[in-house]
């Protein structure tokens, strides 16, 4: 790092802020540290530009929500890192459409903080060059499909799919959650890299509907589509598969669909092939 980044803490509780304090300094970086919502949107008013926001949802005065809420509508182009110890998929669909970067549930570990700090300010630097951080556009459909449109760029599937993994955290088995993640994964890397070809200027839109008994995920690139039904077997000969890969320069797999079939309990495409729509039941 060339200059000392800086990152505002607001946390109500004086054990977590002090050890967030020195784990973040530890780090590096120079900490602000604030009580309430309202004093770090005083703080960022009053103050030099921050790296980075990490704040606690249950605070008084103002808590996270409304901070998020507050700083979205001032167009504040900082990363916002979530904590709390409340797993609602109310509030985290809340925290994901406020444009959160990501939500921490507590109690973490020091490391876990660490790397999704790491994370977050490794991608405001990155960004610097291209105009500026984004997290991408969030919104709620009439049907209750909460979507993220974003550039075509890994960083914005693994938001996505930190939001997912929250929502269904105590729902599904680490067995299925691991499912889950690979189909996002693959189906998402698909969009990226076949249907988008990697064409960072294209979109993804990915989206989750959270029911009572599954969650849904459905994932669509701005590509001109495909049959699925035309995709061979990859495992009727993984060797050939592999090669035929490398010879077009694309990544080592391609068992994404294959994947997905087999982990997931429905993956249906649209009739162009350039829209994937997933499902997961829960554990009962």
């Amino acid at each position: 790092m060339s200059e000392t980044q800086r990152i505002l803490v607001a946390e109500d509780d004086l054990r977590i802020r002090t050890v967030l304090d020195r784990l973040l300094k530890v780090g590096g970086y120079e900490v602000r540290a604030c009580v309430n919502g309202r004093e770090a949107l005083t703080a960022i008013e009053s103050e030099d530009a921050f790296d980075l926001v990490i704040t606690d949802i249950n605070m008084p005065e103002m808590g996270g929500e409304e901070l998020l809420r507050e700083l979205k509508e001032r167009g504040y182009s900082a990363p916002v890192i979530v904590l709390t110890a409340r797993n609602d998929p109310a509030l985290i669909t809340e925290c994901f459409k406020h444009d959160a970067y990501r939500f921490l549930t507590k109690p973490f570990t020091g490391e876990e903080l660490r790397g999704v700090v790491e994370a977050a300010l490794g991608e405001v630097e990155e960004a610097g060059a291209k105009g500026g951080f984004s997290t991408g556009e969030a919104r709620v459909d009439d049907e209750g499909w909460v979507e993220l449109t974003a550039p075509s760029r890994q960083e914005y599937l693994d938001r996505f799919q930190d939001f997912t993994e929250s929502l269904i955290a105590s729902r599904l088995d680490e067995r299925s959650k691991n499912e889950l993640k690979i189909a996002v994964q693959e189906m998402g890397q698909n969009a990226i890299e076949w249907g988008n070809a990697m064409n960072h200027d294209a979109r993804v839109r990915l989206s989750y509907k959270l029911l009572p008994d599954r969650i849904m995920i459905r994932i669509a690139d701005e590509g001109k589509g495909f049959d699925p039904n035309d995709v061979p077997d990859p495992t009727i000969d993984p060797i050939k598969t592999i090669e035929a890969r490398e010879e077009r320069g694309k990544r080592p797999g391609g068992f994404g669909i294959h994947l997905a079939r087999r982990v997931m309990d429905t993956v249906s495409f649209n009739e162009t092939g350039n829209v994937v729509t997933m499902e997961k039941r829960f554990v009962r």
